[in-house]
């Protein structure tokens, strides 16, 4: 089912850069934002809180993140959920606890599942431009799991092109390195353009 949300309900959150481990927000001609960080939540979230808009079935968070140029969110903890982050535009550096370091540009997908504990940082070390990405956390099929992590860039760069990819389906669905990302727990996302 495709819902469509208006982006003028989605709440509008710019943390201070101190909160993620960042220098002061500059004034320079490469940044499309006043802020290191602006982000839409599609629910409940961080400081935004909202008993009607707190999950969708599985779906626990859907952040629009905007990160501007050398910044990023140091390296924090994540438990029981799984996260499915798909870059709009940009570079996204991942870096975590389990010893993984990669680096995934536009149309890519990671995935994350943080089990029994995880801990992350996610970085646009780009000098000169932003990146924009969409942060999906789902509630895994169980508590407890194996923290697990992938990426995959896009078949094709216009495999989105006017028609839906599918990025992510759940593990049960045997997925290969031509399908979609495996998940822990009963979702399929796709995306368009």
């Amino acid at each position: 089912m495709a819902v469509m949300v208006p982006a003028q309900s989605l709440f509008v959150s710019e943390p201070p850069p101190h909160m993620f481990g960042n220098g002061e927000n500059e004034k320079k001609p490469t940044w499309t934002n006043g802020n290191w960080l602006k982000s839409r939540f599609h629910f409940s979230f961080a400081e935004y809180r909202d008993s009607k808009r707190s999950s969708f079935g599985v779906l626990r968070v859907m952040n629009d993140d905007l990160v501007q140029p050398a910044r990023g969110f140091g390296t924090h903890p994540h438990r029981d959920m799984e996260i499915v982050t798909y870059i709009v535009s940009g570079n996204l550096t991942h870096k975590d606890s389990m010893g993984t370091q990669e680096t995934l540009g536009r149309g890519s997908v990671q995935f994350m599942t943080a089990g029994t504990g995880v801990r992350h940082s996610e970085f646009n070390h780009d000098a000169e431009k932003p990146l924009r990405f969409i942060q999906i956390w789902l509630m895994p099929t169980r508590s407890g799991l194996k923290p697990n992590y992938g990426g995959r860039e896009p078949a094709t760069p216009t495999e989105r092109d006017g028609r839906w990819a599918h990025l992510a389906m759940p593990v049960s669905s045997q997925c290969t390195p031509d399908k979609p990302v495996p998940i822990n727990c009963d979702a399929n996302i796709y995306a368009a353009e």
